[in-house]
């Protein structure tokens, strides 16, 4: 098995052969201490493996241990790159699990959209990223591209993906034309996808109060989900439409419309899990679930409520199955679990003392929740004029982002994380045969 120097060097084998590192049930010969080369090759000059290392590496239980460990999606796809052996290993199902298991996405950076017309939106990539992960933010292009001549609103983010749009009004009519954006495709005519124009008829006595647009990531390609909240002047509650934009399709379609006596809350945000939209409201959550067409309502668990702008939001679970309630007061983040028909509170972290070092600087009495990463991974916090980001799992709190004397309000965060499945390459001959 013949492979270049810099292979061993990138895959950094004198780290990864370690006791610590490799199964016991597994024997590693010792690797020698590099030597100068011998008269007549060049420093640096292809070379054939040490037997040792090609024993280790021809064993695919160990090959396999090797690459699970380079830590990032980009290295994985290098890794990838080598053989068709080593993308074999690198792009096996079971394998993509458990490395996703080990290293679940990373998040590079985030966005804040600014909720006034004319409405602006900025990219903030996240300090202290690793190096591998800090060249991956340096190359990639986080100014949504424009489409029709003008820039768009960001409305989400997901999967490495940025949704946008732009509205147009007239007098009965207005026109949303949606986009979605990969910022971290380096060809320019793939980085935009631009998705059907969807139409929205407005009439005397009622309007459209508020939006959101939901999207899910399937096998086949990318649905989408446009719920739209309409008051009727002199109408008990609201009528929720919801519209529908399958993979492939050429238009939007009405997929179900209901009405509802209890009015959902534009903030904190739904979310969409299990083909069910979770919508907030002052008494219960409504639940829409997309598949009987069917509204439902569940209540929140006890002493919480959604009243009290920016204290509770909702979350789901990574896979989408699941779903949280995130609540704080006074200093306490409380995380709910929705388990049948109970809450079940299953973590909570108080911030008193990790605020303390901004206690002397910000008012801490309106400490809020603007948004909340999938698996309560991370949650970001606005007190006063700056943004906190929280990791939940290590219990740290750090200062991101603090608001200009220009600014107002903040606007939403929308989290920007690594893409998952990574893309791997199509091998050369040369490498196919190996």
């Amino acid at each position: 098995m013949g492979l270049d120097r810099h292979i061993w060097t990138w895959m950094g084998l004198d780290l990864l052969f370690t006791p610590k590192l490799i199964p016991k049930t597994k024997s590693i010969p010792f690797l020698p201490k590099p030597q100068p080369p011998p008269p007549g090759r060049m420093q640096g000059e292809a070379r054939l493996p040490p037997a040792c290392v090609s024993k280790v590496l021809d064993d695919d239980d160990l090959l396999a241990e090797i690459i699970v460990r380079v830590g990032f999606p980009t290295s994985l796809v290098r890794a990838a790159a080598v053989c068709r052996r080593w993308l074999s290993h690198a792009s096996d199902g079971a394998f993509l699990r458990r490395f996703r298991e080990l290293h679940p996405p990373r998040l590079l950076g985030f966005y804040i959209a600014e909720r006034e017309y004319p409405a602006s939106t900025r990219f903030f990539p996240m300090l202290h990223l690793p190096p591998e992960l800090a060249a991956v933010v340096h190359r990639a292009s986080f100014r949504p591209d424009a489409y029709e001549g003008a820039h768009a609103h960001v409305v989400g983010c997901s999967n490495g993906s940025v949704f946008t749009h732009r509205a147009s009004f007239y007098v009965d009519t207005f026109k949303l034309v949606f986009a979605r954006h990969r910022p971290l495709c380096y060809e320019r005519g793939m980085r935009m996808t631009i998705l059907p124009g969807l139409k929205l008829r407005t009439s005397p006595g009622s309007m459209y109060s508020w939006a959101q647009l939901f999207s899910k990531q399937e096998e086949d390609g990318w649905s989408y989900f446009y719920l739209a909240v309409k008051d009727i002047m002199g109408a008990p509650g609201v009528l929720l439409y919801v519209y529908m934009l399958q993979n492939g399709d050429d238009v939007w379609c009405l997929h179900l419309t209901l009405a509802s006596d209890l009015y959902p809350y534009q903030s904190p945000k739904g979310v969409l899990l299990d083909n069910k939209i979770y919508l907030a409201t002052d008494d219960a959550i409504i639940v829409l679930d997309l598949t009987s067409s069917i509204l439902s309502t569940i209540q929140p668990p006890h002493g919480v409520s959604f009243d009290v702008s920016g204290t509770t939001i909702l979350s789901r679970a990574d896979d989408g199955s699941v779903l949280y309630l995130i609540h704080i007061k006074e200093l306490q983040l409380q995380i709910w679990l929705h388990n049948g028909d109970n809450w079940l509170l299953v973590d909570t972290i108080c911030l008193s003392e990790m605020c303390a070092n901004f206690l002397e600087d910000e008012p801490t009495a309106d400490i809020q929740i603007n948004h909340v990463g999938d698996y309560n991974e991370f949650v970001f916090l606005e007190m006063g004029r700056c943004v906190l980001y929280l990791d939940v799992k290590h219990r740290t709190l750090r200062k991101v982002y603090k608001m200009t004397a220009d600014e107002y309000y903040l606007g939403d965060i929308y989290p920007f994380m690594m893409s998952w499945p990574p893309i791997f390459p199509t091998l050369s001959p040369a490498r196919n045969a190996t």
